[in-house]
């Protein structure tokens, strides 16, 4: 769901193939219940709660009892929404709604489509604005807690490497030297400005004359600014840029918007690198690759807070 970032595309062709089927509106507001069906950890989960994320589930093709399914859906959503307050982990507004806008973007829909298509399908725009909150934020979470990667010790290293030179396989990785180009946007403007920013970075990009130019060039435009990130190793790159600098067929990558404006980065420099560090960091992100399985630390995380939940049912004792 960056920087911690929604995977819109898991959705895409569900959404599509959605919108030209979905017919039956849902019930009207006045037959709705709103009554409180749980209580988790002081966070309420009403039965609307629950019949819109079952109604989302239906929209994502998911299979099954989606009443049961969604129930324990919002049960694992509260869990995670107080444990992100709680380490502080949220991720912005701003993020929110530019996730939500590169979905419909890559539904090749407008926002008020999608929206549309959400409210059809008895989802709402809100319901699913706080999915993707939760999920881009629980990403993020992950991330922290486990993604710090450890370096094999000098032991380690040492046995690994004279294994891989046994099998004439040499650790290697790339080198970059890259610096950020920035078109700023201000916070009170993005909703009016963001667009036509991001269509002058990309004309921009098209025209980069290179990193030595770089402050010339930016210098040459309104409100850009030119960041130096400084040399990484390819297993070091930022979640957030690393595809786009490892796919990258020119000097530039591809243009995204971050919640200061649109931005590409500049590769100023990209060779091979094999030396100790290059190979033991290499050898490390292969021994801890298994612990990358986000999935599996995700079901680790919830089991421990489902182990301490209070989950009430309201009229149950």
């Amino acid at each position: 769901m960056t920087a911690a970032r929604f995977p819109v595309t898991l959705f895409a062709a569900a959404v599509i193939a959605v919108s030209s089927v979905v017919t039956v509106a849902p019930a009207p507001a006045a037959a709705r219940t709103v009554d409180i069906a749980l209580v988790v950890n002081n966070v309420p989960i009403t039965n609307d709660d629950i019949t819109k994320r079952r109604n989302l589930l239906r929209l994502m093709g998911t299979k099954g009892n989606l009443d049961s399914q969604a129930r324990e859906d919002m049960i694992d959503q509260a869990l995670k929404q107080s444990e992100i307050a709680f380490r502080n982990m949220s991720v912005t507004q701003t993020e929110v709604d530019d996730a939500f806008k590169n979905f419909a973007s890559s539904n090749k829909m407008s926002v008020a489509q999608m929206g549309t298509i959400l409210d059809k399908a008895g989802v709402g725009v809100e319901h699913f604005k706080f999915y993707i909150a939760v999920s881009m934020s629980w990403s993020r979470l992950l991330r922290a807690r486990y993604g710090n990667q450890q370096l094999l010790s000098d032991d380690q290293f040492i046995a690994q490497l004279q294994e891989a030179e046994k099998e004439g396989k040499k650790p290697e990785t790339t080198e970059y030297i890259l610096k950020r180009i920035v078109f700023v946007v201000p916070e009170k403007e993005r909703g009016s400005l963001l667009a036509k920013r991001k269509r002058e970075a990309e004309s921009a990009r098209s025209k980069f004359p290179g990193c030595d130019q770089a402050i010339p060039f930016a210098a040459s435009m309104n409100d850009v600014t030119v960041l130096d990130l400084g040399r990484f190793l390819e297993p070091q790159l930022p979640a957030q840029w690393k595809d786009a600098v490892v796919k990258a067929k020119g000097d530039t990558t591809s243009v995204i918007t971050t919640p200061i404006g649109a931005e590409f980065l500049a590769i100023c420099e990209r060779k091979v690198a094999d030396d100790d560090y290059a190979a033991r960091l290499v050898l490390s992100t292969e021994e801890n690759a298994g612990a990358d399985d986000m999935e599996k630390e995700s079901e680790t995380y919830m089991k421990e807070l489902k182990d301490k939940a209070t989950i009430v049912t309201p009229g149950k004792s």
